[in-house]
């Protein structure tokens, strides 16, 4: 895509729509994945926590591979066809989780994971492709906010689904996002990126340090209540799985009005933004250490929804901002790959965890984290050479 394209109000308002229609379909079914197939493989199964946690922990892993070891390996024209074939077999996954047993809803989680790692870094990408500024970031803000939107509607479209049909066959519903998905597929723009023998100085670059560490002190906390949130509402409150559903959406809401605010005003001051989330982060997380009752849980959700809505917007802008455009595959690439890695990690180490010394437990080792966390945000600002001022041209 190059400037004089970017110019054209009528392509940035086609490629925008594109954008959000895609990312909706994938984000709203992925999120119904992340948080049913623990109650599938809980409720339908009988798997231990020990065991959600590992299905969970393969699911990402497989991401990871096909992001970080793939999808950074391949040229435009391969990364398009990888792409387009990932979001059909997305939906015949989709299908699978519908007939699954014991055995083949590890197989489906795998798959889930390897084909999501090919989608989601590239979808990143050709919303980062524009070359003005204010257009790239408005597009990039807009992202966000239809994966919120997706992450609201996402558990309410389930939440009604589930009081109609069993849990399985929500699978089965939630594949026609999947064809939606399928069909729009091969209207997404991928870049030409010019052959330069440069290579592309991910780790090193503090802005992408600061990217980093700002999701991980959110996505910490994130992947533990996604995984074992719906588990403990159940357990602790005695609440349907309906319910459940409906309150991942009362905590998608607050997200989705702080990426909102983004879309039409991006952030100037990076780390000032990123410090109040990580800031609220440890408030929500004290609140639900300390919630007593359903309300009070439902405050802490709330809570713990706004830095989720400022917290991957700040990271995807500040790469955008640290990077060339040439160079942007490869960072978000890397960056969806360390948040697929997270994934790996939290659900097999908070699994262990949360079956020994319980939900509330784990979440006070996961603040003192958040803290350490924040400290080394902060020292990578300080060696972050790139100007952390907004300039536009």
């Amino acid at each position: 895509m190059n400037q004089s394209n970017d110019n054209s109000k009528l392509l940035v308002i086609e490629a925008a729509f594109i954008i959000l229609v895609m990312t909706f379909m994938i984000r709203a079914s992925n999120n119904m994945l992340m948080t049913t197939v623990p109650l599938l493989t809980k409720y339908s199964f009988g798997f231990s926590e020990t065991e959600v946690g590992i299905i969970e922990a393969l699911m990402s892993a497989a991401g990871f591979l096909t992001t970080a070891f793939l999808n950074t390996r391949l040229n435009p024209g391969q990364r398009r066809f990888a792409f387009i074939t990932s979001t059909f077999m997305y939906t015949l996954i989709l299908v699978g989780f519908w007939l699954s047993n014991t055995f083949s809803v590890w197989l489906l989680g795998v798959a889930s994971g390897a084909v999501l790692g090919l989608i989601m870094p590239n979808i990143i990408t050709s919303a980062s492709l524009f070359s003005d500024i204010r257009t790239r970031e408005r597009i990039l803000s807009l992202y966000t906010v239809a994966l919120s939107v997706s992450l609201i509607a996402g558990p309410a479209i389930e939440s009604y689904i589930l009081k109609l049909v069993p849990l399985k066959e929500a699978f089965l519903l939630f594949s026609l996002f999947g064809v939606a998905a399928t069909i729009i597929s091969p209207m997404i723009r991928f870049p030409k990126e010019p052959i330069t023998g440069e290579k592309t100085k991910v780790w090193s670059n503090s802005g992408f340090q600061a990217s980093v560490y700002n999701n991980l002190a959110y996505g910490i906390p994130f992947y533990v209540l996604i995984t074992f949130g719906g588990i403990y509402e159940v357990e602790q409150f005695h609440i349907s799985l309906s319910l459940v559903s409906l309150l991942f959406s009362l905590f998608f809401l607050t997200s989705f009005l702080g990426r909102l605010y983004y879309s039409f005003r991006p952030p100037k001051s990076i780390k000032h933004h990123m410090t109040l989330a990580v800031s609220l982060t440890l408030i929500g997380i004290i609140f639900m250490i300390e919630a007593r009752s359903l309300p009070l849980f439902m405050v802490s959700l709330m809570v713990l929804g706004v830095p989720h809505g400022l917290t991957y917007p700040l990271s995807v802008l500040s790469l955008s901002r640290a990077f060339k455009p040439q160079q942007r595959n490869v960072a978000n690439s890397w960056f969806f790959s360390l948040n697929m890695l997270i994934g790996i990690i939290l659900p097999l180490v908070s699994g262990f965890f949360i079956e020994r010394v319980g939900f509330k437990n784990s979440f006070l080792g996961i603040l003192a984290v958040v803290v350490v966390i924040m400290i080394l945000m902060f020292d990578s600002f300080r060696r972050w050479k790139i100007s952390d001022s907004r300039t536009v041209s």
